[in-house]
């Protein structure tokens, strides 16, 4: 079997951040491209660490969904995923690291279509116009502004707008000396972020001085067109599906036949014999039966969801739960369950990542990392998180772990057969510790 992993940042802020990554798991499960297609994220679930756990398959690609092959992508993700290189060999799989989406050279095409559209659209004179490319840019990693001076140059080699510059959110050349940098009575503001999240809809625009809801926002005395982040064109899951392809795998569509197609299928067959045996089985704040997954103390009336899709959005997005296993699941709802299979796809969509714990648990190969361990492990701020006083872990533990419907298991060394365990902190956690320090 084959695996088809897209590796995104995901956020505490914004459910669009990695909002826009499951869809595009969404779109490769509807296209059939692989046995088992999923997602993880840095700050969100399944992380990183975590979801290798969830599928069975021995071939496995991991696309980082990232504009830039910078810190994230050579050192986080490489240290949590445990990887030797593009190409690593465990026991009987082979697990491949592609190139990050922002390498694709499609890109090039379609900031330069954003900036078409944006001169179409308002009917402005290329001669008075200067182009921004808006990167992220980190201070850790020189690597992660190559991307975005290529983008640039390139735009800059077409002559087509009288001025394009580069600048970053977190490095320098910082995003307001577009004002003096440029000359232009006009500024194109092209964000060359992938997701609508937290960066580009709130930091970005920030920094802009401008407000999105405006068109054009006036600005230093510019007139400012702010246009939409690369990663929402309709051609990103087909550029995804090219680099997976550049490893050497075969992905070719073969659309699926059922709506809950796709997905990990770690511990899947323990949970259907599970739901089988007992007709009524409690998952977290779930209650599972073949013919129906509902929340506990369900509320009337409830709404009917069908897809993946509008089940997510229904429990993560309204209002934003970035920790999707809080005990705060909402009760409205419920979804038909067509065949005993759809199940597992269910609780996945709901609890990302826990139904592989949950089925290691149930047959006594469940493991643990200490907070030592991971805070060894890591490369940037939660680096040594261990030394934190015992007082403070055993807070965190309280007002996170307590209102999650996962059982501390690295803290407490053991979960009651029941439960959904916890293998390590997770970022929430580690990130309510690193404020608590500061503070």
């Amino acid at each position: 079997m084959t695996a088809l992993i897209l590796a995104g940042h995901g956020s505490h802020i914004s459910p669009d951040t990695a909002g826009l990554v499951w869809s595009y798991v969404d779109q490769l499960r509807a296209w059939g491209v692989a046995d088992e297609i999923a997602a993880c994220f840095w700050k969100e679930a399944p992380g990183f660490r975590q979801v290798l756990n969830t599928v069975e398959s021995d071939q496995i690609v991991i696309v980082p969904v990232f504009t830039a092959r910078g810190y994230f992508s050579t050192r986080v993700i490489p240290a949590e995923m445990n990887l030797a290189g593009p190409v690593t060999q465990r026991g009987s799989r082979t697990i491949t690291y592609a190139s990050t989406i922002g390498e694709h050279p499609y890109l090039r095409q379609i900031i330069r279509q954003r900036v078409e559209d944006t001169l179409a659209a308002h009917r402005l004179d290329p001669a008075l116009v200067a182009v921004a490319v808006i990167g992220h840019g980190t201070r850790r990693n020189p690597e992660s502004r190559a991307a975005t001076q290529q983008q640039t140059e390139s735009l800059r080699q077409l002559n087509r707008v009288a001025e394009v510059v580069d600048v970053y959110l977190d490095d320098i050349p910082e995003i307001a000396s577009v004002y003096t940098r440029t000359q232009s009575p006009v500024i194109i503001a092209v964000p060359f972020f992938l997701a609508p999240g937290s960066h580009v809809t709130i930091d970005v625009p920030h920094a802009l001085g401008i407000d999105r809801a405006h068109r054009p926002a006036l600005s230093h005395g510019r007139q400012v067109y702010y246009t939409p982040p690369v990663g929402t064109d309709d051609a990103i899951c087909r550029l995804i599906l090219e680099l997976a392809r550049d490893t050497g795998f075969d992905f070719h569509p073969s659309p699926a036949a059922q709506t809950w197609s796709g997905f990990p299928r770690s511990g899947a067959r323990r949970l259907m014999n599970a739901v089988q045996r007992n007709h009524t089985l409690q998952f977290g704040q779930l209650e599972l039966t073949p013919t129906e997954v509902r929340p506990l103390d369900l509320v009337e009336p409830a709404v009917p969801l069908h897809s993946p899709a509008a089940l997510r959005r229904h429990v993560r997005e309204n209002p934003f739960r970035p920790l999707v296993t809080s005990d705060d699941l909402r009760r409205d709802w419920h979804v038909p369950v067509a065949a005993l299979h759809e199940v597992p796809a269910i609780v996945e969509t709901i609890y990302p990542g826990s139904l592989a714990d949950w089925a290691a648990h149930q047959a006594g190969t469940f493991a643990i990392e200490s907070l030592e361990t991971l805070s060894q492990r890591q490369t940037g701020m939660f680096r040594d998180m261990h030394r934190t006083p015992q007082a403070v872990i055993d807070q965190a533990v309280r007002t996170v772990c307590g209102r999650c419907v996962r059982h501390a298991t690295w803290y407490y060394r053991h979960s009651p057969s029941s439960s959904i365990p916890c293998a390590a902190p997770c970022n929430g956690w580690l990130s309510t510790v690193k404020e608590a320090i500061a503070s």
